[in-house]
């Protein structure tokens, strides 16, 4: 099946087949321009499509080499190999990203930093099946079925995003998948809408099983029940006094890391419902909401149930919406409006066209960029814009797509593309070598501790806590130097102390380590090799540095199968080798003499200016990226591409300018090349806005020229144009 998928795929593909599906969509938007008595928008100019396809596909203006080369071209057919090309680079990975990360929430620390564990191998994932480009039904259904431990799957963080939110995350997953908002239904019947908050509760219980806020360790539970016991017996109360401080450390190994279902788990109707169909507290059997009825048992597999159902093409809104989506992401509007409120009643702009591009989406198994191929030929995208102002409730007729304004992203990465002569370095794809140690250790102290019986943990949780009752004493006194450090504000002492908490608290908790987890790794030892475990490794004090950090991983006993992968340390050093080669290219490129200076500051700049994809997500706020409008990624879509006074204060008084124009950037390397005023002109034009200076605009700078501006003013004045700033 796999196999006959993927031939269809491939054969849909073909250049006949998609430059068909694209024409056909030209005739229905034709159809609907004549019954409106419209014209379409001339065909654009390469200069202004070039510049338009690399915004578009991946994210950034072209390098003034790129538009060269595809200006150069006399290939009848180069707009189409532009586009197969820049779909087929890392660039399009790197801005669809920025699509993916915008609607599921993707950060790179969610939820406060209680899901740090989860957040990143997730956001890693995404990247990853974006550049496979799995097909969309197929990603859906894995993020809805994820369960297990991250290091196995990552997928995980799908239902981590919303930890302890069971019922928020159902009204994400309608939203982002189906277009529907129904999380006004969480407290009653939807206001506008036909939805009920039976409805919605039938929905949630599909998911609701699903554990996402484990803190401990399998059997935590019952080694604290065991302590409960316990502490009735006098003689045990100093034993298991601390008892609760080793449990607690024991999670945090394995702590938000994990989905599990709980089949004991049961959604209930709120206590105050107050409608006629059932009663308050009444349990909930999971029913899906429209297109075909699926009912499950509380009991059963729920989720897989779901997903299959929520990702069939028979769904009569999955498909809508994810066609609909990316319509509007190549056309700046939706054919339907807004793309994730969709209603019984709502009706397309082009029902017509509409439907073709749902049976599109079906005729490409779900191929997004196959979809996006089609989208991107078409005539009509490949015409000048219209400019006229698109207000909420217009019906839009495509005569060619609408002037927008870049997204914080393609912003940030156009500034990246003046600096850098090569925008898109190679750099190692997925967790990097630390992240990847986290996770390898987690996992190893996870699967041993899931080994021990709840009688073992308890034994060995009791002798652990015997080390923090020793220290119980100067630990009081400590912290309460702290506490008056902190009020008079004594960074010093304030310093001094933590480090002799931490460094106390450091040999308290080897108890922990000694009585539990090292004989849990032992045995994980003997069961992965049938042999007796060696001796454990001897632990080492850290150094003060390490004591600063949040913790120290400690290395315990070697177990087979949990290394970290080798092939992530070679990546990453054969990334930066390539990184080297391209640095030398250029200096052949533009004749430069001074070779160490400037891969030294080739180096720099690699390190200080990465795509907006290989940064935090969401950036830190103050940063570029988040003055220009980029999603906190706390709700869904949230990005903003409004123009505001800090983002002008940012271009105006920012260190951008000065960095754009410093040596070895690819704007001031175009400069140095040009022997002449008149040259540098059109360098400039180029460079920035992917084409030549009208005769008026060379009038002008004439005139500015002789009134004593220099080039650098031109660069300045440009970069604040809606020219540079608009998706034309």
């Amino acid at each position: 099946m796999k196999a006959l998928t993927l031939l269809i795929t491939l054969s849909f593909a073909t250049a006949a087949n998609a430059n068909e599906a694209s024409r056909q969509i030209d005739a229905l938007l034709a159809k609907d321009r004549q019954q409106h008595k419209l014209t379409a928008n001339p065909s654009a100019n390469d200069e202004t499509l070039v510049r338009r396809l690399y915004l578009d596909i991946i994210g950034r203006i072209p390098t003034r080499q790129e538009a060269q080369t595809f200006l150069g071209s006399t290939h009848t057919d180069k707009r189409t190999k532009l586009i197969d090309q820049l779909l087929a680079s890392d660039g399009y990975n790197q801005h669809m990203f920025h699509f993916w990360a915008d609607l599921l929430r993707v950060q790179t620390r969610s939820n406060g930093g209680q899901g740090d564990m989860t957040s990143k191998p997730y956001l890693e994932h995404v990247k990853q099946r974006i550049r496979e480009n799995i097909p969309y039904d197929a990603f859906v259904h894995e993020l809805l079925t994820a369960q297990g431990k991250v290091w196995n799957n990552p997928a995980i963080g799908y239902y981590m995003r919303d930890i302890g939110m069971p019922l928020d995350n159902l009204a994400n997953t309608t939203r982002v998948f189906l277009g529907t908002r129904i999380e006004c239904a969480q407290c009653h019947n939807h206001p506008f809408d036909k939805w009920t908050q039976m409805q919605f509760y039938q929905m949630a219980a599909f998911t609701y099983p699903l554990e996402t806020n484990f803190t401990g360790i399998t059997e935590q539970k019952g080694a604290f029940d065991l302590m409960v016991q316990a502490r009735k017996k006098p003689e045990l109360e100093a034993s298991t006094r601390n008892m609760g401080r080793v449990f607690e450390n024991l999670g945090d190994f394995v702590r938000y890391s994990k989905v599990q279902p709980l089949p004991t788990r049961l959604l209930k109707l709120p206590h105050d419902y107050q409608y006629p169909d059932a009663k308050p507290k009444d349990v909930i059997s999971p029913l899906t909401m429209l297109g075909k009825s699926v009912k499950c048992e509380p009991t059963g597999e729920t989720t897989k149930a779901f997903a299959d159902w929520l990702t069939s093409p028979e769904n009569p809104r999955f498909t809508t919406v994810i066609a609909n989506r990316l319509w509007k992401k190549v056309f700046g509007a939706g054919l339907i409006e807004p793309v994730d409120e969709i209603l019984d009643s709502t009706v397309p702009a082009n029902p017509a066209l509409m439907k073709h591009l749902e049976q599109l989406m079906r005729d490409c198994r779900y191929d997004l960029k196959a979809f996006l191929r089609t989208l991107y030929n078409t005539q009509a995208y490949q015409n000048e814009v219209t400019r006229a102002e698109l207000y909420a409730g217009e019906v839009c007729h495509f005569t060619g797509p609408l002037l927008r304004r870049m997204t914080a992203e393609q912003i940030y990465d156009s500034f990246v593309t003046l600096i850098l002569p090569t925008p898109d370095l190679p750099r190692r794809q997925g967790i990097d070598s630390e992240m990847a140690q986290k996770i390898v250790y987690r996992g190893k102290l996870s699967d041993a501790l899931d080994l021990l019986t709840s009688q073992e943990i308890f034994d060995g949780a009791a002798q652990a806590s015997e080390g923090y009752e020793r220290i119980a004493a100067r630990s009081k006194v400590l912290r309460e130097q702290y506490t008056a450090a902190q009020k008079a504000k004594d960074k010093p002492l304030i310093e001094k102390l933590n480090l002799e908490i931490r460094s106390l608290e450091f040999v308290a908790r080897t108890g922990i380590h000694d009585y539990v987890v090292v004989p849990a790794v032992a045995r994980l030892y003997t069961q992965k090799t049938g042999k007796p475990a060696p001796p454990p490794i001897p632990v080492r004090q850290p150094t003060l540095e390490e004591l600063k950090k949040a913790g120290q991983n400690r290395a315990y006993i070697d177990v087979p199968g949990y290394d970290i992968d080798q092939a992530i340390p070679h990546d990453e050093k054969a990334a930066e080798q390539a990184r080297e080669t391209l640095f030398l290219d250029e200096i052949k490129r533009f004749g430069i003499t001074d070779i160490d200076g400037y891969l030294k500051s080739r180096r720099a700049h690699a390190r200080e200016w990465p795509r907006a994809a290989d940064l935090d997500s969401p950036a830190p706020r103050g940063h570029y990226l988040r003055e220009f409008g980029q999603s906190d990624r706390d709700i869904i879509d949230n990005a903003n591409a409004d123009a505001s006074m800090p983002q002008a204060l940012v271009l105006m008084n920012s260190e951008l300018f000065q960095t754009i124009l410093k040596p070895c950037t690819q704007l001031k390397l175009n400069l140095d090349a040009a022997k002449y005023p008149d040259e540098q002109l059109r360098v400039v034009y180029q460079t920035l806005l992917t084409r030549d200076p009208t005769s008026a605009e060379k009038d002008a700078w004439a005139k500015a020229a002789e009134a004593g501006l220099d080039i650098e003013d031109l660069v300045f004045a440009l970069i604040n144009t809606q020219q540079f700033i608009f998706v034309r």
